[in-house]
């Protein structure tokens, strides 16, 4: 798993290096095709594609990932610690069902998908409560401001 996410945040951080060439070929493209006013200097279309179009959602999920695999057995391993303290304090059962296995085991998946889509909720919220704005809307701003 670590590897995977290891060569995933690369290819992001790849995305992330390869921004400024990109924006200088889209906004050659976008003044060939007379998309693009001259008010808009390349050094402040290259600002605000890098910040429109960023692969900032995949990086999101990237640090997500990271920390739910890092968090997850933690998380799991207190749920497990507290489920034992829980039954033995209500008076456990000697024997092979002794921790009420197959319960716990369900609870156990109850607890990791609740933490995991809380997380994501949390992660997710934050990310479009914030999100960049289009690169549309900020061309308009930077045209608009220099009338």
């Amino acid at each position: 798993m670590f590897v995977a996410l290891g060569l995933w945040g690369i290819w992001i951080l790849m995305k992330w290096r390869e921004l400024p060439t990109f924006s200088k070929a889209v906004y050659d493209s976008m003044r060939e095709k007379k998309l693009l006013s001259d008010r808009v200097s390349q050094e402040d279309f290259k600002e605000i594609f890098i910040r429109t179009e960023a692969p900032l959602a995949a990086s999101y999920r990237w640090g997500a990932a990271l920390v739910s695999l890092l968090a997850l057995p933690l998380l799991v391993m207190g749920f497990n610690s507290l489920w034992d303290l829980m039954w033995r304090m209500g008076g456990s059962v000697p024997g092979p069902m002794e921790r009420g296995y197959m319960f716990n085991v369900f609870m156990t998946f109850v607890f990791v998908m609740g933490a995991v889509v809380l997380f994501l909720y949390a992660v997710t919220s934050h990310y479009y409560r914030n999100a960049p704005p289009s690169l549309k809307s900020e061309i308009r701003r930077l045209e608009g401001e220099r009338e």
